[in-house]
């Protein structure tokens, strides 16, 4: 029958690690993946770097500046503005200014492209602050994947890491690292905060508090997107909660009030960092705006119906302070949408979001969809099939936790679809794609063990090979993807 017992030392350890003669163990494992790990640095830069000078340079086919695609000229413009008015400035609240900040130090005004007087060139962003653009965002890719497994490695053995880090790395980052763009290191950012914050869900303390209040921090002044993340946290741990007080008082009618209160100091810990690290910024929009977590996005551009109205409502400046609708004119709302649209309509919507996004996922990422779907997917269920009294047990004690995380994929897959209505592409659904890879092979690795079959008298461990079969996927997928969608599709949609 299947048994997943596994001691601490084998989950910790690479499966290539050897034993010497005297009997100490030498990490060949270690030393393997440190070299591979190495390799791939070196090819990642080469390959983004080809692509970049390929897709993302010079004036394209249609005649237009490759500048003046994939928004990013204006996170390149927001850091020359900052610098020309000497930071004497409000960024509008229609992109987050987190990562125009990390552009600052690239500008230099000395070499500043001329303004056009006749006002027929909107660049804006000299040649060589593009370029420089490029060449440090394919070395902020790199950070972000040296830091990626790093931070895998707290929670999972190596050779899991060393999955996660390079699949997400062959399969999505590399496309992405040639354009002027925060989603790489966004994506990071983001799924440490959702794992901090289940980690705070599980067990509060005050050391996760705060570093969960810095990741969310630090995720939202890149992208707003954090906020649902908040309440969904919250909720799971109220109800939680209430669980443990109604669950206590029906046994014993008692509670521990003084270490429930102390979860709670821990919980609200992570609000109290994140806003407080946030407060000039939050203070700022709540002047200008009337409310600190004000955001063109979620108060306007989620109540448009199509990528056209978006157009026009933002050549309105409906993200600046001062907006007002022109005369006849009503703003998108909440109230005006569901005001115009049936019942039908709204709960069609995320279906039709989401169809796009499928094409758009499939015809860009395939490879990438495939591995999610096709290899992480299966690999999980095959060993919470053979392993179901462990996982069933660990279900049970970690409810809330699952709970969480299912209101997390789903939350934001269908806040995603219905926002895919305006044609805003697969960039934002992709922030699911590293939690998926890490929660995959983080189950696999918890889980997984040594499975008996006494009636055959053999013994396999079934955690060697799901990741001898995942890293043969993984390779073939990535190679893949280097060899023929990096050079056929635009990373920067």
């Amino acid at each position: 029958m299947p048994s997943s017992d596994q001691s601490d030392s084998t989950a910790d350890s690479s499966p290539l690690a050897t034993e010497q003669k005297g009997g100490s163990r030498f990490p060949i494992g270690k030393l393997v993946l440190g070299i591979l790990f190495l390799a791939f640095l070196i090819v990642f830069h080469q390959l983004a770097t080809r692509k970049a000078d390929a897709d993302n340079s010079g004036i394209r086919e249609d005649g237009q500046p490759a500048v003046l695609f994939h928004d990013q000229q204006p996170y390149l413009n927001v850091a020359r503005k900052l610098v020309d008015e000497d930071y004497d400035w409000v960024v509008p609240r229609h992109r987050m200014p987190g990562y125009s900040l990390l552009l600052i130090p690239l500008y230099d005004p000395e070499t500043a492209y001329p303004l056009d007087p006749t006002g027929n060139d909107d660049r804006r962003i000299s040649e060589g602050f593009f370029e420089r653009g490029k060449t440090f965002n394919i070395l902020l890719a790199l950070g972000v994947l040296v830091a990626l497994f790093f931070s895998c490695r707290v929670w999972m053995p190596a050779w899991e890491s060393f999955l996660v880090t390079w699949s997400f790395g062959f399969l999505l980052v590399v496309i992405r690292a040639p354009y002027v763009q925060p989603e790489t290191i966004f994506y990071l950012t983001f799924s440490l905060s959702f794992v901090l914050l289940l980690r705070q869900l599980e067990k509060p303390s005050w050391i996760v508090g705060i570093l969960a209040g810095f990741a969310l921090a630090a995720t939202f002044i890149l992208k707003s997107a954090v906020i649902p993340l908040l309440a969904l946290f919250y909720a799971c741990f109220g109800l939680k909660k209430a669980v443990n007080l109604v669950t206590s008082l029906r046994k014993s009618r008692s509670f521990p009030w003084k270490s429930c209160f102390a979860d709670v100091a821990k919980a609200l810990l992570v609000f109290v960092v994140f806003a407080t690290l946030l407060s000039p910024y939050l203070h700022t929009t709540w002047k200008l705006y009337g409310a600190p977590f004000w955001d063109v996005h979620s108060k306007y551009y989620m109540w448009m119906d199509n990528a056209e109205e978006k157009k026009k409502w933002r050549d309105l400046d409906i993200a600046e302070p001062d907006f007002v609708a022109p005369e006849g004119e009503e703003a998108p709302s909440l109230q005006k949408y569901l005001r115009e649209h049936e019942v039908a309509e709204i709960l069609e919507r995320p279906r039709v979001g989401w169809d796009k996004l499928d094409w758009r996922l499939n015809h860009d990422y395939r490879p990438l969809v495939r591995w999610i779907l096709e290899f992480c997917r299966w690999a999980v269920i095959v060993v919470l099939v053979l392993h179901w009294r462990e996982a069933w047990s660990a279900l049970r004690r970690h409810w809330a936790s699952v709970l969480m995380a299912v209101g997390f994929f789903l939350g934001y897959g269908l806040l995603y679809s219905w926002y895919a209505a305006i044609g805003v592409g697969p960039r934002l659904v992709l922030g699911l794609a590293l939690p998926l890879i890490g929660l995959s092979l983080f189950l696999i690795g918890r889980f997984s063990g040594e499975v008996r079959i006494p009636k055959w008298g053999i013994r396999i461990n079934d955690r060697r090979i799901a990741l001898v079969v995942l890293s043969l996927a993984a390779l073939y997928l990535g190679w893949q993807v280097v060899s023929e969608d990096l050079w056929q599709i635009e990373g920067g949609q």
